[in-house]
């Protein structure tokens, strides 16, 4: 009787061990599997290049068109991208900002800043420690930077100062004679941007044999909010200004509304041209309120611009240390076509 108690245990057990067993030869492998894949996967996050884009600040939404392409081109080479920088310009928190990238010692920086000592002296500290670097937009020649990759400045100046010339000579203004200054303002954002420099240099050398004189150099700080005011106090005190050359497109955000004294003024005879091509800046022009823009390729300077440092920093491919992008121009002709390319801008 107690033999059969025994062998009924027995085999009430032994299928119960051999379940376990072959549960726990299948979990096994599958625990392994979990335990590899996480290996893996902190393996590639490790290896995964890291670039940092540092543009002059988060408050001016021209920079968005190269945040957009330089996001999609970091999806597309399995690149780690970082878009940091003050809301608003400030050379001081930006160079902190750089300092911090140094210190968490990233792969690579595009950067858009000035050719002060205080930017060359951080770009050459992040080069001697390894890090490479480059500019965009906005250039420091005299550092140590890799390579710059924006328009040709000094040509889109230029190309500005063209288009006021032919305006004025659509509309029969005579911009020759010496007895009858046409008064100009230029609105720029900060002294020491080599960028802004030389399309104010491009647009002064154009205009060297004419009658428009620059007689008010303004700073806006790189600030679209201060940009405006400074534009409507202005014309409130100048209403007289002939012309008017925005070295860049900071008021060009808001509505007509918004800038009743600028529209006055250009509903009165008065001729702004400026840089930066972009929506709200061609319903202005659309209305008459601006005569010509110049726009530069921001899309090109995220994409290509993240790409080239990609090429560099893994397979050693030096680029040119000037990398050229295209200019646009916006006329009469094309404003409707321009409207239909450049949608309004919208968070994502």
């Amino acid at each position: 009787m107690r033999k059969n108690n025994y062998l009924a245990i027995i085999f009430f057990i032994l299928p119960i061990f051999l379940i376990s067993a072959a549960v726990f030869s299948q979990e096994l492998p599958r625990e392994n599997a979990v335990q590899e894949l996480f290996q893996n996967s902190q393996e590639d996050s490790e290896e995964k290049m890291t670039i940092a884009y540092v543009p002059r600040s988060l408050d001016n939404p021209i920079f968005l068109d190269a945040f957009q392409h330089s996001q999609e081109k970091a999806v597309e080479l399995n690149v780690n991208l970082e878009w940091v920088s003050p809301f608003v310009y400030n050379e001081k928190r930006q160079i902190e900002i750089i300092e911090s990238l140094i210190e968490r010692e990233v792969d690579g920086m595009v950067l858009s800043v000035n050719n002060t000592e205080n930017y060359i002296e951080v770009i050459n500290k992040a080069a001697a420690g390894g890090i490479a670097v480059a500019t965009f937009d906005a250039d420091a020649p005299d550092s140590n930077r890799l390579f710059h990759i924006g328009i040709d400045n000094y040509k889109a100046g230029q190309a500005a100062a063209e288009g006021l010339l032919d305006y004025l000579e659509k509309n029969e203004i005579d911009y020759n004679n010496p007895e009858q200054k046409l008064k100009t303002m230029v609105m720029t954002g900060v002294k020491g941007a080599v960028n802004l420099d030389l399309r104010i240099d491009g647009f002064r050398d154009k205009i060297e044999d004419t009658n428009i004189t620059i007689i008010d150099l303004i700073e806006n700080q790189d600030s679209v909010n201060l940009s405006v005011e400074l534009l409507e106090k202005y014309l409130q005190d100048n209403s007289e200004i002939d012309v008017i050359f925005f070295v860049g497109g900071w008021p060009f955000y808001v509505p007509a509304a918004a800038l009743p004294n600028f529209q006055n003024w250009a509903e009165s005879g008065g001729a702004a041209v400026g840089i930066d091509l972009f929506y709200d800046a061609l319903l202005l022009q659309q209305r008459g309120l601006i005569k010509h823009l110049v726009g530069q390729d921001m899309a090109a300077m995220g994409s290509k611009g993240l790409e080239s440092m990609y090429n560099y920093l893994k397979y050693g491919t030096v680029p040119e240390e000037f990398i050229e992008t295209s200019l646009e121009i916006a006329e009469e002709e094309n404003i409707e076509e321009l409207l239909t390319k450049h949608q309004p801008w919208r968070v994502k």
